[in-house]
């Protein structure tokens, strides 16, 4: 994807055939009540603030979710918790920022930023959660096939087949193993499972269940690893840390929308549980 387009405003003009018969209308047809059709890429950009179709726009999450049975907390838009994405050293793991050389499922990390952003956008998320999306593509760097049970992975974004299967709603296919794909059909059905949940359960029980699955989202405060490294709260140190990553890649998009097509990687010192 270049986004370069995203920085500039593309001429439309119509052909001379259209342009003769637009010339030759009558002047009380030409000013008619009924509004004239745009072009769709017109459309896309005819405003400076590059505000999307009312459709789209109704998708996005404006409102507080409500907060589903059994979440430990108090369910947090994604909005609220990427524009509180700046908490102190002191409440987030170590954070890292550097030039990843590895690949993610076999693509550089500009691939992963760039199509989940983009995913994301086209399926009417808001910047923050779009933001929000990427950082954990970055955080969890490529699919771990490693578990299983109701613990196995799916995806860039390690989704467990728990989460998926009790919050990833409509866009949840017959065969999980369509998530593992890394093309933008594979990609775009990805972002609508963890959108899903992500709404349904709030971003901060949304990442309370990425980071320890069902344990962690009905107790995020609960210690799950008997590992020195991993923090007491261990969850919600999770969603911190990716929700200050989210709100830094948020800020470099808006400096310059080409800053997700660089293998610039923004994650955290995170151990294993």
């Amino acid at each position: 994807m270049s986004l370069s387009a995203i920085t500039q405003r593309p001429a439309f003009r119509p052909d001379p055939a259209t342009l003769s018969r637009l010339q030759a209308k009558p002047a009380s047809e030409a000013q008619g009540t009924q509004t004239p059709s745009v072009h769709p890429v017109v459309k896309r950009f005819q405003t400076d603030s590059f505000e999307q179709d009312p459709e789209v726009k109704s998708t996005k999450q404006s409102t507080t979710p409500t907060t589903p049975p059994g979440a430990g907390d108090t369910a947090v838009s994604t909005e609220s918790l990427v524009q509180a994405g700046t908490h102190g050293s002191d409440q987030v793991y170590p954070e890292l920022s550097y030039e990843e050389t590895k690949q993610y499922n076999d693509h550089p990390v500009g691939y992963w930023k760039s199509q989940v952003f983009e995913a994301a956008t086209n399926a009417g998320a808001s910047e923050e959660e779009a933001a929000l999306l990427v950082a954990q593509a970055m955080q969890e760097g490529g699919t771990d096939f490693s578990k299983n049970g109701s613990s196995t992975n799916f995806g860039p974004f390690n989704l467990n087949k728990d989460l998926i299967q009790t919050f990833g709603g409509k866009d949840v296919p017959g065969d999980l193993n369509q998530l593992n794909g890394t093309d933008e059909k594979a990609i775009a059905l990805n972002v609508g499972v963890a959108l899903d949940a992500m709404r349904t359960m709030g971003a901060n029980n949304y990442l309370h269940h990425v980071r320890g699955g069902a344990t962690n989202y009905t107790n995020p405060e609960q210690r799950i690893s008997d590992n020195i490294d991993v923090r007491h709260d261990d969850a919600r140190i999770f969603a911190r840390s990716v929700a200050n990553n989210a709100n830094k890649i948020l800020a470099a998009y808006k400096e310059d929308p080409n800053s997700l097509t660089t293998d610039h990687r923004f994650a955290s010192d995170i151990p294993h549980i």
